[in-house]
């Protein structure tokens, strides 16, 4: 029993290393289709500076070969923040486009790894709820960079994915920075 437990083991580290070793700097080209749901955490300067956490979603496409593709993303988040002193009510919307590049790495035949970086554009609203008074501001257009990381587990032409990126806002205070951490599920071949 114990000598079949050994054969087993040698057998599945054996097809691990092998596939390791078949890694190909280029599959061909290719092209995912990943709708997104995740939370990120934005900065807000009003009404003081602070940090919000909010559900986001979206839809991610990607384009091009392992070793370089081309994304583009779009993703929708909203939060509503309750405060005991005026205003009581606010609440962000926003969409953000994103465009960039990004490089994968295939350990194996499951398991991969992404680097992206590239440009997000960011349109909103905010609502504000002052002594029963809704104001609405439609917020400036913003365009900032972004890089971040993804681990993802394959399944044939499915995959489940994790990634967290970070949109860079203020270089000289990290903690100004949106990170929105996403959960996704892709269809691509």
């Amino acid at each position: 029993m114990k000598f079949q437990a050994y054969i087993f083991l040698a057998a599945v580290l054996g097809t691990s290393v092998a596939s390791a070793r078949e890694f190909k700097l280029s599959s061909g080209p290719g092209y995912t289709v990943s709708p997104l749901y995740g939370y990120e955490t934005v900065y807000r300067d009003s009404p003081t500076p602070h940090l919000a956490t909010r559900a986001m979603y979206g839809l991610r496409v990607t384009v091009g070969e392992d070793i370089l593709s081309a994304e583009v993303e779009y993703s929708k988040a909203s939060d509503t923040e309750n405060m005991s002193t005026a205003p009581e009510k606010i609440y962000n919307e926003d969409e953000i486009a994103k465009l960039g590049i990004r490089s994968t790495y295939r350990f194996n035949n499951y398991l991969h790894s992404s680097l992206r970086v590239g440009a997000q554009a960011t349109r909103g609203i905010e609502e504000t709820t002052s002594s029963g008074i809704l104001t609405r501001k439609d917020k400036d257009i913003r365009y900032n960079p972004y890089a971040g990381l993804q681990l993802g587990v394959s399944f044939g032409v499915f995959s489940l994915n994790a990634s967290s990126t970070m949109v860079f806002r203020d270089y000289s205070d990290l903690s100004k920075n949106d990170i929105q951490n996403t959960l996704s599920f892709g269809v691509g071949y």
